[in-house]
């Protein structure tokens, strides 16, 4: 089987001494005169293109593989940032004092207990998202939370916004009437 095809085509009588040869001459003339004319062969040709298609592929699979990487770390950081809701969530069971929040430019209503009430309003808990239920975690919780996938805490109120307590003494001055409604 090491013999080439012309070999084996004159074995089997299909080709002549002759056209062998003329077939051989044939093939060195169109390489002598497309290395002359400064022209490729058709066997240079098919290779470069080869060459571009291997290298388009291995572009092409590059891009695949970055993008399932990235698909790979999403998943990861969202796991991440379910087991911190998960592990970190209060309890609002016999919560009767309701807290409303903007969340997708609709109004939203949970139960929570007083203190719970005081807290978030202080800014000690805040508000996440966890499929679709509202949870109370605390605040140091939801600043890694919000480092990981912002779009996780609903709601989170600035600690900076108290009054210190020089401004509690310049108010304290004013009564506030006990049927004013707000």
């Amino acid at each position: 089987m090491s013999k080439s095809l012309r070999d084996q085509l004159m074995k089997a009588g299909l080709a002549t001494k002759q056209q062998a040869l003329q077939a051989k001459t044939s093939n060195k003339k169109k390489k002598q005169q497309a290395v002359r004319s400064g022209d490729m062969t058709d066997q240079e040709k098919r290779r470069i293109e080869l060459e571009k298609e291997r290298q388009a592929q291995a572009e092409k699979d590059r891009e695949l593989n970055r993008q399932l990487e990235d698909e790979r770390q999403r998943k990861a950081l969202d796991a991440q940032v379910r087991q911190l809701i998960e592990t970190n969530v209060l309890s609002r069971n016999g919560g009767e004092a309701e807290y409303k929040f903007v969340y997708e430019n609709k109004i939203k209503k949970i139960y929570v207990t007083d203190e719970q009430l005081t807290k978030l309003e202080r800014g000690l808990l805040a508000l996440s998202i966890l499929g679709d239920d509202f949870l109370l975690i605390p605040a140091p919780v939801a600043s890694k939370i919000a480092e990981r996938k912002p779009e996780a805490i609903v709601m989170q109120n600035d600690k900076s916004g108290d009054l210190t307590e020089e401004e509690e003494d310049w108010y304290a001055d004013y009564q506030i009437p006990d049927d004013l409604m707000w």
